[in-house]
């Protein structure tokens, strides 16, 4: 069954921010940098994940290619800088 046969198509952009796990006092992990690159990394998915339902809502099956193409990039670039977060500080490979 494809997207568009689905009878719910509902997408909400406005999904509240999850909330914090409780970490105490632990610091948190990661330098500054990789941290800006995870936040506009997942910045991106979110607007690609949006364009990607926009473009099926209408039935544009190029543009949705397109921004699933670009999707799977970004996902990929935040699950990179992810696994680089969890591993710092340990000489064990994240394991995906």
């Amino acid at each position: 069954m494809s997207f568009r046969d689905r009878p719910n198509r509902q997408f909400d952009e406005n999904f509240p921010e999850p909330a914090p796990a409780d970490l105490g006092d632990a610091a948190p992990i990661g330098d500054p940098r990789t941290m800006q690159g995870l936040h506009v990394a997942s910045q991106n998915v979110l607007r690609l994940a949006t364009q990607t339902y926009n473009a099926a809502a209408r039935g544009d099956d190029t543009a949705v290619h397109a921004a699933r193409a670009s999707l799977e990039q970004q996902l990929g670039l935040a699950t990179q800088l992810i696994a680089e977060l969890l591993s710092s500080g340990t000489d064990q490979p994240t394991m995906h």
